[in-house]
């Protein structure tokens, strides 16, 4: 039914702007053509530039709030750095969204109506990306790009860590076989110690992958224990840079191989394995225990970086343990004596120094923590850590 323009401030008299617009492009194939055409007249008539009414977008990076942003301005977001296995909601003018996130090889597309999640699929690379999202923002037909759909609410996770070098590895070799896997970071799971689920589709053949990489990291274990046996430090570092490589959360890998390191003199190597060691073994110690992290090339918070600090203002809820040290593993005192005598040949080094108020600090050990923290402001008074710390205690 096509109305003579005579006829169309009359008939649509009651439509407003975003109805006519919503019509047009939302609602279009409940219309024929010729109404739809009238729509596009009355448009016309009121001098709506649909590209410009529905230009205001909103994007929300992770679960912050969302910013409303032209479509132009919300697809520079999408940048070559993106940081891997984050996130950026697109929601169009008419509330339906697309949670884009990034991972190894390719962008997952979480597809939703309004707030119901519809389907989740892989796109290849950034430009083909932008091409969906470039459809999507304008309210035009996009829903053919998406090839294989999923839906991730039947995916079961294969494993559950904080390590996210050893899901980038395991990422890797499933899709070596050919097996669809996705990482939810904790922004979504919300994980209290901060771990990462690997989620796959197909979970028996993928735990098989897994044991078979399992098995190959026990094997370099005992090739580290033979080559220590053999007093062989070339091989013995060897490998245990290659377990390092794993982003096992082991403290023990990191501190032999620190001491190897150690031993050759390599010291900046060392210090950054015995700081990696102690950050692990106190989250051990207690998850309370946070992180600052170094940023790295990618990952959750820079989460592939080495840890820089530690941040130690640490609470115990224990009576009575604010005058009483708290006993920590004995590695944890070897680590410490290590990294002071790294001092020695790195005096300015603020890693070190971070950890080593970081372990006074949770061993509640205060007079020495708030030396270890004035050492710090001594290099950069601005250091919001021991900032933080020192002014705690001034309160307490």
């Amino acid at each position: 039914m096509k109305i003579e323009s005579t006829e169309l401030t009359e008939h649509f008299a009651a439509w407003h702007d975003e109805d006519l617009v919503r019509a047009l492009k939302m609602q279009r194939d409940d219309y024929e053509d010729s109404y739809l055409d009238s729509i596009s007249a009355e448009l016309d008539r009121r001098q709506v530039d649909i590209a410009s009414f529905i230009n205001r977008v909103q994007v929300s990076y992770n679960n912050e709030p969302p910013l409303t942003l032209s479509a132009g301005a919300a697809l520079e977001k999408v940048d070559e750095d993106f940081p891997l296995w984050h996130a950026l909601a697109f929601t169009h003018y008419f509330g339906s969204t697309l949670v884009v996130q990034r991972e190894l090889d390719s962008w997952l597309v979480n597809a939703y109506a309004e707030d119901t999640y519809v389907y989740s699929f892989f796109v290849a690379d950034r430009t083909a990306l932008c091409q969906l999202l470039h459809l999507f923002l304008a309210l035009d037909a996009w829903e053919h790009l998406a090839d294989e759909t999923h839906n991730l609410d039947g995916w079961k996770a294969l494993l559950r860590t904080r390590s996210a070098r050893y899901v980038q590895k395991v990422c890797q070799v499933l899709s070596a076989q050919n097996l669809v896997c996705a990482v939810q970071t904790p922004v979504y799971t919300h994980d209290q110690r901060g771990n990462l689920a690997l989620l796959v589709a197909e979970l028996e053949t993928a735990e098989n992958v897994l044991h078979d990489l399992q098995d190959h990291v026990l094997n370099l274990y005992r090739q580290a224990d033979e080559a220590l046996t053999q007093n062989n430090l070339t091989r013995e570092l060897g490998l245990y840079s290659e377990l390092t490589d794993y982003g096992l959360n082991n403290p023990a890998v990191y501190y032999n191989l620190g001491s190897g390191l150690f031993e050759s003199g390599r010291f900046a190597e060392a210090a950054i394995a015995f700081i990696e060691a102690a950050s692990l073994s106190l989250t051990e110690l207690d998850p309370q225990v946070q992180f600052q992290m170094k940023k790295g090339p990618g990952g959750l918070g820079g989460i592939f970086g080495i840890v820089s600090m530690l941040v130690s203002v640490f609470k115990s809820d224990e009576p009575g343990s604010a005058n009483a040290l708290r006993e920590v593993p004995d590695h944890i005192e070897d680590i410490e004596l290590f990294l002071l005598r790294l001092l020695d040949h790195l005096p300015q080094d603020l890693q070190i120094l971070h950890s080593l108020a970081s372990v006074a600090a949770i061993r509640h050990d205060v007079p020495l923590a708030i030396e270890r923290y004035r050492k710090i402001l001594a290099l950069p008074p601005e250091d919001e850590t021991a900032q933080q710390f020192l002014a705690e205690q001034q309160g307490q």
